[in-house]
């Protein structure tokens, strides 16, 4: 069944002694069947969120990142300049229809990198709401 949800996205990035904090509000696509995603786009590009009982995957343009449930996997991280291997650890994966939460941290062949925190909240998307808006 798809869903055309109201979306706020939270993601909090902490590195060593730094936290870098970025928010989006968009109206975006909300899919539950065998696998269930969340498709909405944002200044920076398109992001997919999607998961099922083992795996989760996130993906934000072109990059992609795979999370399993009860270990770490390693990715190919695409970044502009090419890609890098990285390896993720899901510390923490939350769902339901109205909000999802991801704690995880990435590593590279030196150790840890950082910490992320997303949070998701979706609302029922109301046409209402977006001409009140105008």
């Amino acid at each position: 069944m798809y869903q055309t949800k109201q979306i706020h996205y939270k993601a909090i990035f902490k590195q060593d002694h730094d936290q870098h904090k970025i928010e989006y509000k968009a109206k975006g696509l909300f899919h539950q069947n065998q696998k269930t995603s969340l498709d909405f786009d944002t200044p920076e590009g398109h992001i997919q969120i999607s998961y099922d009982d083992q795996e989760v995957h996130l993906q934000h343009g072109n990059s992609l990142l795979k999370f399993h449930k009860e270990k770490p996997l390693w990715n190919q991280y695409q970044l502009p300049y090419g890609s890098v291997a990285l390896k993720t650890k899901l510390l923490k994966f939350q769902n339901n229809q109205d909000s999802m939460k991801l704690k995880y941290e990435l590593y590279d062949q030196q150790g840890l990198i950082s910490t992320v925190y997303i949070m998701i909240t979706m609302k029922a998307y109301c046409l209402v709401d977006e001409h009140e808006n105008i």
